[in-house]
C-alpha cells in the first residue's frame, strides 16, 4: 500500500509504519532502521479528509498528513486506527504497561506523574515517581524545599484503596504510609480510566516488591465494578472535571523520536497476522551528463529570425541583490560598464519551452473547467513539468523505464496524487463535447479516466523503479548484521570481559546487602562510565581496564574480534525483515497486475505486448534476487535469536539498540585504556 506524506519542500521519503497490537506500539522504519515509535495511547485521532487524504494526530507530536494509494487502502487504515481509538475509549490499553514494556531493559522501568496526599496540609501534591527494579523514588518541586524520597521496594507493601471516594493506592514502608492517586489529564478523564491505571501501578509495584504478605489486587473487573459503585453519584476529584493538567503534566513521559513504506502488523497472542502497508519511496537520484566546455552553435533556423527580447519567454534567474547603499564601496560600484554578451544565445538557451504559455497562471478565474477549481489549480502547476500532449499519456504509461522515454519518478508520483475519483470518472467519461475544447487540465484528466486500473499501473511502475534501489540497499545491511551476530557468537574474549564485569559488580554489591547476581543484561554496559570512584575522573570502566591489565593483559584487545562494532550497525533485524517482507509484497503486486492487465487486453498493441514482456522479465529477475535476500534475512534472524539466547536477553530486544550498547562500550573501553596507558 502506497501512501504519501505531505510535507512542504521535502521530497518523498521511504518509510514503514509498523503497528504491533501485541505490544501496543507503532514503529516507524526507514530502510531497516527504527526511526520513531509511538505507544497506542499516544494516538489522538485519525481524521478523514478529501479524496485519498487523511490525518493522524498524536499527543505531544506534530500531525501527519497522508495520502493513500487507493480508497481501499484508506478505508483499511482508518478502520485500524478506529480500533485503536476504540481500545482507548474502552480502557483496553494501558499506558503504564506500555511504558514498562518499552523500558523493560532500562534502569527506570516505570515513570509518571502522580499526586500524593500530604499528611500535614491534607492536600494533593504532584510528585514525579520513578520505579526501578529494587527502588522507588519520588520527587516534588512544588514545595519551598524540593523533596526527594527513596524507598527500598523489598521493604514495601502496596495496596489499593479509596480516600473520600477517590481511587488510590498506598505504599507502606518502615512505619510510613504514602497515599497516591492518578492525576486528571486529557488522556485520563474518567473514573473507569483512573481505576484501570491505578490497578496497573499496583500490579507492577506488587510484582517488584515480591512480598507474599501483601493484600492481593482484586480481579480487575470486580475491582472496577466495586469502585464504580462506591463513586456512582460522586465526583472523582474535588476540582471540576473540565480542569486538566498544564502542558507537560502527563501521567507518562513520551519520547520524542523522529515516520515512513507503511507496514501495519496485527499481532495476536497466538499468531501474527501482518497487514503491510507501504508509504511513498524516495525516487532514485538523477545524474546529469557533464556540460560541454564550448557551447554548440545555434540551429540554422534560429539565425533566420531574430525575435525581440519581449517576444521570448525565459526562465527567471533568482538571486540575492546587493543593497544599494553597499554598491559604491563594493566591487559592483568600481566598474559600471556593461559586459558585452550574446543575448540571443542566452535567450535561446534558457527559453521556457514548458506549458506555461498554454496553462493559465490563475486557473481559479476559468469558468469552463470541469475539475474542482482548487484541485485544478494545483494540478495545473504540476502539469507544467509534463512536456507532452495529454493524448500521449496512455503510451507513456506503457514504457517502464524513463531512459526509454517513460515518465520520471516525480511525474509518476504527481499523477498518483491526482488520480481521478469515481465521481471524476463519471463526469469525464460522460463528456460529449470535443476534447480539444477542454482546458489542458481537463484534457489530462479525461485521458487518465480512460486508462483502466490507473492506480495499479502507477503503483506498479513506481514499485519497479524502486526494486533495484531497495535490493541494493538492503543486501549489505543484512550482511552486516549477519557478520555482527557471528562475531558475537564466536568471540571468546568478549564473554570473558563480561565475566570480569560480573565479578567486580558482585564485589561492590556484596557490601551493600544485595544478593549475588548470576548474570547481567548488556544494557548494563552503558552504565559503567557513570559509576565514579573517590577520584571523580576514575570510573568503574577504568577499574575494569585496570583489572584486565593486571590479570589478562591480552584480553584488553578483545575488540579485535568485534570489528563490525567499530561503527554502530545502522539497521535492526526486525526492521530489515519487515523491509524484505514488503519487497515480497511488491513483487506479488506487480505479478498480479501483469496477470490482470493480460486478461483485460484482447488485441494487444505492440507497446502493450512489449509492456507485458518486460513485466514478466522483471518479475523473474528480481524474484531470483528476492529469494536470495530472503535466505539471508532468515539466516540473520536465526543467528540473532541464538545470540539473544547466549547472552540471556529478552526475545523482543531490538538488535539496533543492543548492538549500539556494545559499540559504545568498545569505544569507551578504548578511551579508558588510553587514560590508564596513554603511551599505547
Amino acid at each position: 500500500m502506497r501512501l504519501k506524506c505531505n510535507k512542504e519542500s521535502q521530497r518523498l521519503q521511504g518509510l514503514h509504519l509498523q503497528i504491533d497490537f501485541y505490544t501496543q506500539m507503532i514503529f516507524n522504519i526507514e530502510k531497516g532502521t527504527l526511526k520513531k515509535q509511538f505507544p497506542f495511547e499516544q494516538v489522538k485521532s485519525c481524521e478523514d479528509n478529501d479524496g485519498l487524504r487523511f490525518v493522524i494526530s498524536f499527543h505531544g507530536h506534530q500531525d501527519y498528513e497522508l495520502e493513500a494509494a487507493c480508497m481501499e487502502d484508506k478505508e483499511t487504515i482508518l478502520r485500524i486506527f478506529s480500533e485503536i481509538l476504540q481500545m482507548q475509549k474502552n480502557g483496553l490499553m494501558s499506558p503504564v504497561k506500555t511504558f514498562v514494556k518499552k523500558n523493560a531493559f532500562s534502569d527506570v522501568i516505570l515513570e509518571g506523574l502522580l499526586e500524593r496526599l500530604d499528611n500535614m496540609s491534607n492536600k494533593w501534591v504532584k510528585y514525579l515517581v520513578k520505579v526501578k527494579r529494587d527502588e522507588l523514588i519520588f520527587y516534588c518541586s512544588q514545595k519551598l524545599v524540593p523533596e526527594k524520597i527513596s524507598l527500598n521496594l523489598s521493604d514495601c507493601e502496596v495496596n489499593s484503596g479509596t480516600y473520600h471516594s477517590i481511587p488510590t493506592f498506598s505504599i507502606h514502608c518502615t512505619g510510613n504510609n504514602y497515599i497516591f492517586r492518578i492525576p486528571l489529564n486529557e488522556q485520563n478523564n474518567s473514573l473507569e480510566r483512573t481505576i484501570l491505571m491505578r490497578d496497573d501501578w499496583i500490579a507492577i509495584l506488587q510484582e517488584l516488591c515480591q512480598n507474599k504478605h501483601q493484600c492481593p489486587l482484586p480481579d480487575g473487573k470486580a475491582a472496577a465494578s466495586e469502585d464504580l459503585e462506591m463513586n456512582k453519584e460522586e465526583e472523582i476529584y474535588s476540582q471540576p472535571k473540565t480542569k486538566c493538567l498544564k502542558q507537560g503534566d502527563t501521567s507518562q513521559i513520551y519520547e520524542e523520536v523522529p515516520l515512513q513504506h507503511l507496514v501495519l502488523e496485527n499481532h495476536t497472542s497466538s499468531e501474527t497476522a501482518a497487514t503491510k502497508m507501504k508509504l511513498g519511496l524516495t525516487a532514485s537520484p538523477q545524474v546529469s551528463a557533464p556540460c560541454p566546455i564550448l557551447p554548440p552553435p545555434l540551429p540554422v533556423h534560429h539565425r533566420t529570425f531574430t525575435p525581440s527580447p519581449t517576444q521570448i519567454k525565459t526562465k527567471a534567474f533568482h538571486w540575492n541583490i546587493v543593497p544599494q547603499e553597499k554598491i559604491n564601496k563594493s566591487i559592483w560600484g568600481q566598474n559600471s560598464a556593461q559586459k558585452k554578451i550574446d543575448t540571443q544565445r542566452i535567450l535561446h538557451q534558457f527559453q521556457n519551452n514548458d506549458f506555461s504559455c498554454v496553462l493559465e497562471s490563475d486557473i481559479t478565474k476559468q469558468s469552463n473547467i470541469l475539475l474542482d477549481k482548487k484541485i485544478a489549480h494545483n494540478f495545473n502547476i504540476v502539469l507544467k513539468h509534463f512536456h507532452m500532449e495529454p493524448e500521449q499519456l496512455k503510451e507513456k504509461l506503457l514504457i517502464i523505464r524513463e531512459c526509454d522515454g517513460g515518465l520520471s519518478d516525480e511525474q509518476l508520483t504527481n499523477l498518483r496524487r491526482y488520480v481521478p475519483t469515481a465521481k471524476d470518472r463519471s463526469m469525464y467519461l460522460g463528456y460529449k463535447g470535443s476534447p480539444a475544447e477542454l482546458h489542458i487540465v481537463d484534457r489530462f484528466m479525461l485521458q487518465m479516466c480512460k486508462i483502466p486500473d490507473l492506480c495499479l499501473r502507477l503503483d506498479t511502475l513506481l514499485a519497479i523503479r524502486e526494486l533495484p534501489m531497495y535490493m541494493k540497499d538492503l543486501h549489505p545491511l543484512i550482511l552486516q548484521n549477519i557478520k555482527a551476530c557471528k562475531q558475537l557468537l564466536h568471540s571468546q574474549a568478549f564473554p570473558t570481559v563480561l565475566s570480569y564485569i560480573l565479578a567486580m559488580g558482585n564485589c561492590l554489591n556484596e557490601t551493600t546487602g544485595k544478593r549475588k547476581a548470576m548474570g547481567f543484561q548488556l544494557s548494563t554496559l552503558t552504565k559503567m562510565s557513570q559509576l565514579v570512584s573517590k577520584e571523580k575522573s576514575f570510573t568503574f570502566l577504568h577499574a575494569l581496564v585496570e583489572q584486565i591489565l593486571l590479570q589478562e593483559p591480552d584480553l584488553a584487545k578483545f575488540s579485535q574480534e568485534l570489528t563490525e562494532f567499530e561503527a554502530v550497525p545502522g539497521a535492526s533485524v526486525k526492521g530489515l525483515n519487515a523491509e524484505v517482507d514488503v519487497l515480497s509484497k511488491q513483487l506479488e503486486t506487480v505479478d498480479q497486475y501483469r496477470k490482470s492487465f493480460k486478461s483485460k487486453v484482447h488485441k494487444s498493441s505492440t507497446s502493450e505486448e512489449q509492456f507485458l514482456k518486460e513485466l514478466k522479465e522483471i518479475i523473474e529477475r528480481y524474484g531470483i534476487q528476492h529469494m536470495e535476500l530472503t535466505k539471508k534475512a532468515t539466516e540473520m534472524k536465526k543467528l540473532y535469536t541464538e545470540l539473544l539466547q547466549k547472552f540471556g536477553e529478552g526475545e523482543d530486544q531490538d538488535s539496533q539498540e543492543l548492538f549500539g550498547w556494545i559499540s559504545s562500550f568498545i569505544k569507551e573501553f578504548k578511551s579508558a585504556y588510553l587514560d590508564i596507558r596513554p603511551s599505547h
